[in-house]
């Protein structure tokens, strides 16, 4: 649509600068050729013609502004109607951004929900508990299952700093406030090993334990295994 305009008002304009050159080059040729007006006498009918000439080019210089104007005006509209299309996709993607993320934490808090679950079916039934493997060798049933709870509520706290519930300086002293439990410090250095393994590479789980460590050092004036 916008390029049949164009195309229609270069058209026009093509066909009256045409013209307008070639009835002044016309007239210009007839009035020249005639003896009756090559004459003194007739000066005053060429300066006649020179004054309508020069306003036949005024007209055509003021139809072409008219032009050039009309499709400035089409092109702006046009960059607004684009600039608002590529804000409305960007709105769209960061829309989708942010279900994407929504999406995935739920599927992470479904996951450790079940990993809570399966931690909780063990600590009810000695039987179900020999499934897991042991901390340390050497530890009783009844620490054996004190550790596991210890777990639990460094996975809660976890799980709390990954779905942004808690910032760094939060999950630290939350975590100092735990390890003033001399249950929860030993279980953090049995399993440190094995917790190496787990996020042994980045991502905001191993952001965790880093901190998890420094929280443990403040405590225990032990150097962590960061």
């Amino acid at each position: 649509m916008a390029m049949t305009s164009h195309m229609r008002e270069a058209c026009i304009l093509g066909i009256t600068t045409l013209a307008a050159c070639v009835g002044s080059a016309g007239l210009t040729v007839l009035l020249t050729s005639l003896p009756a007006i090559q004459s003194t006498a007739t000066s005053n009918a060429g300066q006649a013609y020179g004054g309508a000439a020069a306003a036949t080019s005024v007209v055509v210089l003021i139809y072409i502004a008219r032009t050039f104007r009309h499709q400035n005006d089409e092109a702006r509209m046009h960059r607004e109607v684009l600039e608002a299309q590529t804000a409305e996709l960007c709105l769209q993607r960061e829309s989708t951004q942010d279900q994407h993320k929504t999406v995935r934490r739920s599927a992470e808090a479904a996951v450790r929900a079940r990993h809570i679950k399966l931690l909780e079916m063990a600590m009810n039934d000695p039987e179900l508990m020999e499934c897991w493997p042991n901390y340390s060798p050497g530890i009783s049933a009844a620490r054996r299952k004190q550790y596991m709870y210890c777990n639990l509520i460094i996975s809660h706290y976890c799980m709390c700093y990954e779905l942004g519930y808690i910032t760094d300086n939060e999950a630290e002293e939350n975590l100092v406030h735990i390890f003033n439990s001399d249950f929860v410090r030993d279980f953090w250095k049995s399993s440190r090993v094995s917790r190496g393994h787990t996020a042994p590479y980045g991502g905001s789980m191993r952001k965790f334990y880093d901190i998890a460590e420094i929280a443990y050092a403040r405590v225990s004036g032990e150097e962590g295994a960061i």
